[in-house]
């Protein structure tokens, strides 16, 4: 009997720990299950989330590179700006000397020479100077003392800037073509006793300034002159595409690329794009180019190198942020409703 009992008791408790292990495989199969479900859902928001992070980062991305682009043609507007006073503001001081008023009003070559010479060779080195000249009162070049072997020419017919400051007597300043190439430049009459006899001019090199422009804001700058509308030929020696000239540039080979591959016009207002130039992307901006009369004569235009790759990593990053919580959730909800189910 008790052998009987015995045996009872054993079978039961067989069965009673097929049943335990029977339940602890469907609890550790619904777990799965939950936990499964809950990290799909985790996963779904997840990946709702990163897709209007992509969409907010690629639209904020655009904005800020179109806000930059304007700003560095801000920066280029300001130095040109800042460049033409500066000249005109030395072209107005040398007029007012008396001993600069005195030699050209008699015509005395020699003495104006002596008088500007030292000052031009400190302005060259200091603040980029190229162009420091007189003009006689029959607009023919008195004086040229960046150049002082080639003299009395009439330059009536290719230098607006003089002639309209020779004709108006007032103060000229801007953008101008001349032998020595595009500048800025600020032209002012020269009077003694009441009376014009001459003008006197200060011109800047724009490389220096594109490139102070370019430290600012790591921008590449060209410089691109339209012969046909400035009315000039240009240095033959350089880079010409079709009927656009390639003046002066930050980085030539670059700018080379550009003109060669994506068709450029000159507008009356800035024109963005987003080339690729050998295999890297860049934000492009243009803006009109105009002479110290108003004349449209060219363009200039920004390059900056695009933050692709940053971009790129840093959705590499939200992604395996995305990856790794969902892994970590499936853990938790797994080991919790474990937990939950042993209790």
């Amino acid at each position: 009997m008790l052998a009987i009992e015995d045996s009872t008791t054993a079978a039961d408790t067989a069965t009673e720990r097929l049943d335990f292990k029977r339940e602890r495989r469907q609890s550790l199969g619904l777990s799965g299950v939950v936990a499964a479900t809950v990290t799909a859902v985790i996963a779904a928001a997840f990946g709702v989330m990163l897709w209007f992070a992509d969409d907010y980062e690629t639209e904020i991305r655009t904005r800020v590179r179109s806000d930059e682009m304007r700003l560095v043609n801000g920066e280029l507007s300001t130095a040109f700006d800042r460049g033409g006073h500066f000249a005109l503001a030395l072209a107005e001081v040398t007029a007012r000397r008396t001993a600069i008023r005195q030699a050209l009003a008699a015509r005395d070559r020699a003495e104006l020479m002596r008088q500007s010479a030292e000052t031009f060779d400190h302005l060259r080195q200091q603040a980029g100077v190229q162009i420091f000249g007189f003009q006689d009162k029959n607009i023919r070049y008195f004086l040229r003392v960046h150049k002082p072997e080639q003299f009395d020419d009439d330059i009536s017919g290719f230098r607006p800037m003089i002639v309209a400051a020779n004709r108006t007597g007032r103060p000229q300043v801007g953008l101008e073509i001349g032998v020595a190439g595009i500048g800025l430049r600020g032209a002012t009459i020269v009077e003694q006793q009441g009376a014009m006899v001459g003008t006197v001019e200060v011109g800047l090199d724009l490389k220096p300034l594109i490139e102070s422009v370019k430290a600012t804001s790591n921008a590449d700058i060209a410089i691109v002159v339209v012969p046909s509308l400035a009315g000039i030929a240009l240095d033959p020696k350089l880079p010409a595409f079709g009927d656009l000239v390639l003046a002066m540039s930050t980085d030539g080979q670059l700018f080379s690329s550009l003109m060669k591959m994506m068709p450029l016009r000159p507008a009356h207002d800035s024109v963005a794009g987003s080339p690729t130039i050998d295999g890297r992307r860049y934000d492009l901006i243009t803006r009109p180019l105009v002479d110290f009369s108003g004349r449209m004569i060219g363009f200039s235009i920004a390059l900056k190198a695009d933050y692709g790759t940053e971009l790129g990593r840093s959705r590499t990053e939200l992604r395996v942020i995305a990856i790794c919580g969902g892994i970590c959730a499936f853990l938790a909800f797994a080991l919790l409703f474990r937990a939950t189910r042993a209790r």
